[in-house]
């Protein structure tokens, strides 16, 4: 399955599905508003677009992300799921904004497993089925 865009799979980490929302819970809101999304917040937001998502996605996000809140996360993943797109969240207790280079070592390891894990459950290699979850 591909979407609109071409994209076969998609793995968000640090997720920002709500710029208004993020402006104002965000350690950095403030500076997300005034230098990088200047104008209408709400229609900048993917939460506007989420009825054209297709792509299956998978959600890694460290818990206590002060930069990227993980309510962000867990509004994107309801939607999606609201939706019927193919979506996983995981959260990661503990887990910082940067927790995947500094974070717990069994956090890092299982991160990039399922990484791994995703792109081959929904990008076949050549002549090889995808294999629905």
């Amino acid at each position: 399955m591909t979407d609109s865009l071409g994209y076969k799979a998609a793995i968000p980490g640090g997720c920002v599905s709500d710029l208004v929302s993020m402006a104002g819970t965000s350690d950095a809101g403030h500076l997300l508003k005034t230098y990088e999304c200047r104008g209408d917040l709400a229609a900048q937001s993917p939460m506007s677009h989420v009825a054209q998502v297709t792509t299956p996605i998978l959600i890694l996000h460290g818990e206590d992300d002060d930069r990227c809140p993980v309510g962000q996360a867990e509004q994107w993943f309801a939607a999606l799921r609201e939706r019927n797109v193919p979506v996983r969240l995981v959260r990661y207790p503990g887990g910082s904004h940067l927790f995947l280079l500094n974070g717990r070592p069994p956090h890092r390891v299982d991160y990039n497993e399922r990484i791994v894990q995703w792109l081959e459950q929904w990008i076949p290699v050549a002549g090889t089925p995808v294999s629905p979850s």
